[in-house]
């Protein structure tokens, strides 16, 4: 049996520890035994621990260090644990983590998913100072690691320009979850229904699709579902007083709003490879991108159901193809998009290229 230890901050719900479960959830337990080390203490609320340790009946462990008390004491506790379990093979991935593992020598191998570019993803989410330094700070990191992974071709072409070799191996979207019915009234909805789904933060780039919806609404008829939560939302909230613009939240049971839902939307700015654009098109929801590369990375393999806007023609361009969305996707855009969901961005299929990395590195 191959001990396998996941390290991380914390089990935070996000997009990056929905793709860890994915690889733990769909691991060959008959040749893998994965653990789990958390940093620091789960947050009090939005921790995905509980699906871990019950769903997936995985040992999570955590060093329980604040971020300050991690500088002077994580490390020797890290060594002790790896001993201690007799771990043979280590998976990283995030900033603490992977800057943790890069200031020690290991005798077993080290894997690290990168699961962004840093120098898109941090100066936007912490200003330009603080996010350009740990820009750097983490391509140091990562160039101390034989073994990086990118979560998408378009990360491992941008590491390149850092001196850093990266395998890609696209996220995936597990297809094997329950599906939970929405809370909205399914009936007080307004077709064609819109959705979107993301923190509501500058990156996420929501007020731009809010703004071509209401420029939309004025002469058609169509709801927009708004799904997440972030320090946007008053803004948001705040220009987007259309009654058919529906504020969710943060919800629990994100596909069941886009199983009721006909096209989905991301403005996003900078993005690995979303998870949320995986999720729709496994819907099976035609859905209208914005020009960035992870997003074209996607639409160039299911070219009939994506269809890519340029950011530059404003929020009214994108208003003009929601007039025209019947135009813009053919009946057989449905069937492609679960199809390559099902095909190509299976979590299934992503657990299985980490299995034979781990393989070869093993052996």
């Amino acid at each position: 049996m191959i001990n396998v230890l996941y390290v991380v901050s914390t089990l935070k719900k996000c997009g990056p520890t929905n793709q860890l479960s994915y690889i733990i959830k769909y691991l060959d337990k008959t040749k893998f035994s994965p653990i789990v080390l958390t940093l620091s203490p789960e947050p009090n609320v939005g921790s995905m621990k509980s699906y871990f340790e019950g769903d997936l009946g995985i040992k999570v462990c955590t060093l329980g260090l604040p971020r300050v008390k991690g500088l002077f004491f994580a490390s020797a506790a890290l060594n002790k644990f790896i001993k201690v379990n007799a771990i043979d093979l280590i998976h990283s991935q995030g900033i603490r983590a992977d800057s943790l593992l890069s200031k020690r020598s290991l005798s077993i191998p080290w894997v690290m998913t990168s699961r962004n570019y840093p120098y898109d993803d941090y100066p936007m989410k912490f200003g330009k100072v603080k996010g350009s330094i740990m820009a750097f700070s983490h391509t140091r990191a990562m160039r101390k690691c034989n073994n990086v992974v990118a979560c998408s071709k378009t990360i491992a072409s941008e590491l390149s320009f850092h001196n850093i070799s990266a395998t890609p191996i696209q996220n995936g979207v597990d297809l094997g979850g329950k599906l939970n019915k929405a809370s909205i009234n399914y009936e007080s909805l307004d077709r064609p229904v819109f959705i979107t789904v993301g923190s509501l933060i500058p990156r996420k780039n929501m007020e731009f699709i809010v703004n071509a919806f209401n420029e939309f609404a004025i002469n058609n008829k169509g709801s927009l579902l708004v799904l997440g939560d972030g320090p946007n939302m008053d803004n948001l909230k705040s220009i987007g007083k259309k009654s058919s613009i529906y504020f969710e939240g943060n919800v629990d049971n994100v596909a069941g709003y886009l199983a009721l839902s006909d096209y989905f939307i991301s403005a996003s700015l900078s993005e690995g490879l979303p998870n949320t654009v995986l999720e729709a098109l496994a819907s099976g929801l035609p859905s209208l991108l914005s020009d960035i590369p992870s997003h074209e990375e996607i639409a160039s393999e299911c070219p009939l159901s994506c269809h890519i806007f340029n950011l530059m023609d404003g929020s009214g361009s994108l208003s003009k193809k929601l007039e025209n969305i019947s135009d813009i996707f053919s009946n057989e855009a449905v069937d492609e998009a679960k199809d390559i969901a099902k095909s190509i961005f299976s979590a299934s299929a992503m657990s299985l290229s980490y299995q034979k990395l781990y393989k070869i590195l093993l052996h």
